[in-house]
């Protein structure tokens, strides 16, 4: 259909500015009990349940990360 190469500059930058805000809120260092218990029984659950202190280390750089790019694409818009 629309290619990300046909649509506008202007189009593309709230979608990926959304996208970068949804990692944010998924990988903000408070939910990790909330995904530690949805992703029980899986192998990132016994990961995130055996080592706490990595998961949230890597998620809260995952999370400035995303915030980050995040605030770039609105501030860059305005």
């Amino acid at each position: 259909m629309n290619s990300p190469e046909r649509l506008p500059a202007e189009t593309r930058k709230p979608v990926t500015g959304y996208l970068w805000g949804a990692l944010a809120v998924l990988t903000c260092p408070c939910h990790l009990p909330i995904l530690a218990a949805v992703l029980a029984g899986t192998t990132a659950g016994a990961f995130i349940g055996e080592h706490w202190g990595v998961a949230a280390l890597a998620l809260t750089g995952l999370f400035v990360l995303s915030v980050a790019r995040l605030l770039r694409i609105f501030k860059g818009r305005s």
